[in-house]
């Protein structure tokens, strides 16, 4: 199985035209012929239909790219929908684009509004299924009081009928995080250590607080499931790679009992959201911020949380990303955790600042993703930006012709 995304939503796509759309995606077929196009949403149809004709000649499925718990276009993330933090603060989006601000997947109104718009795609008929994208909280790494969520009233009144005070779980983050103990804990915790934190009430309050939130996307994935299933379409998730699915509330087991398969985000090499030295680099400069700690034993701690070799510095984490053998680590972790098909994301792109991917580097990863288990492969994230040499480098690896 293998899954490409085209054609992100994004002010580039007013630049294209239907031929040049085409022609992208037949020179990628022929250097690698997948089996699922991811394509994006809110798409304007001299785009969307001439692909969907394409996809067909060619005999490939036409999956929706679809963010769930963000603004797509079409919905909008209001202000009162937001994810609401620990400090009492609507959480701010990344580069405050609207497809990074996420709303609570507890409040009523966020829930009517994309069952409803997803009702509506359903009807068109265009799609074989739906790829669900920001299936999840906000990552808080990059300030993790500050963008742990969701604390909205919401949550609260949700919270409360499952006997979980958030309003104290609140208070208690708020305190302990003022001294170095509490900071620490609180990013093992987020990495899923349940004993051995130096704050153990800190931690206590915490596991409860972070099972909820994952009982919480995956309660609104099986309400949106059931009406994709309802329609006999397709359903893939967009996850977290998994030493980090904890601190965004997806648990991999749960959210598959719902769809047909998961990709991963075992982005290691990606700087920028879900990409592992983007997210593990956030929680070094918040403890080297908020402890005596530096960066080399931040790192030995947090490899110790995760069962997973890391850099030994935070510049080779930021530069080289993660090795081969902590990619594989992460996609058996999460083949073992999920009974259905499970896909290794790989970035096959090489933007200046965000994913530094290399030949020779690409080579490894690939070459070692192929005893990884995995059921296939998901080349993120869009194929309008993926050099064509390296598709066909993929073919090469997994003797794909």
């Amino acid at each position: 199985m293998l899954t490409v995304q085209y054609l992100e939503y994004s002010p580039e796509l007013a630049k294209l035209d239907a031929h040049s759309v085409i022609k992208r995606l037949r020179a990628a077929y022929e250097r690698l012929p997948f089996s699922h196009l991811l394509i994006g949403w809110h798409l304007p149809p001299r785009l969307l239909e001439p692909c969907r004709v394409e996809t067909d000649r060619l005999g490939i499925r036409f999956i929706r790219w679809h963010p769930l718990l963000t603004g797509d276009g079409v919905v909008q993330p209001r202000l009162d929908w937001r994810v609401v933090g620990a400090t009492g603060r609507a959480i701010r989006a990344f580069d405050d684009r609207p497809e990074f601000t996420f709303v609570c997947p507890n409040h009523p109104q966020v829930q009517e509004a994309i069952s409803t718009q997803l009702k509506q795609l359903i009807r068109q008929g265009l799609y074989q299924g739906f790829f669900l994208d920001r299936v999840r909280f906000p990552s808080p790494t990059t300030d993790p009081v500050g963008h742990l969520g969701c604390f909205c009233e919401h949550c609260r009144r949700k919270a409360a009928g499952l006997g979980l005070d958030l309003e104290q779980t609140q208070a208690i983050i708020l305190e302990h995080t003022r001294h170095e103990t509490g900071c620490i804990t609180l990013v093992q915790s987020l990495l899923g250590a349940r004993t051995g934190c130096p704050d153990e009430a800190l931690n206590t309050s915490l596991l409860p607080y972070l099972e909820f939130r994952q009982h919480s996307v995956t309660d609104f994935v099986a309400i949106i499931a059931a009406m994709l299933n309802a329609a006999n379409l397709e359903i893939g998730l967009d996850c977290f790679s998994p030493s980090l699915t904890n601190m965004v509330g997806q648990h991999l087991e749960a959210l598959g009992a719902h769809v047909h398969w998961i990709k991963l985000m075992t982005y290691a090499h990606t700087f920028a959201p879900a990409g592992l030295p983007y997210e593990l680099s956030h929680l070094v400069d918040y403890l080297v911020t908020t402890t005596r700690l530096k960066p080399p034993e931040v790192l030995t701690m947090m490899s110790a949380s995760l069962g997973l070799p890391l850099p030994s510095t935070q510049e080779a984490l930021v530069k080289d990303g993660l090795s081969p053998a902590a990619l594989v680590s992460e996609v058996r972790d999460g083949v073992e955790m999920c009974n259905l098909p499970v896909l290794a994301g790989v970035e096959l792109m090489d933007l200046e600042g965000t994913s530094q991917s290399r030949q020779l580097q690409l080579t490894s990863d690939l070459e070692a993703l192929r005893g990884a288990g995995a059921a296939g492969l998901a080349l993120s994230w869009d194929l309008l930006h993926m050099p064509l040499d390296w598709l066909s480098l993929v073919g090469q690896v997994y003797g794909v012709v």
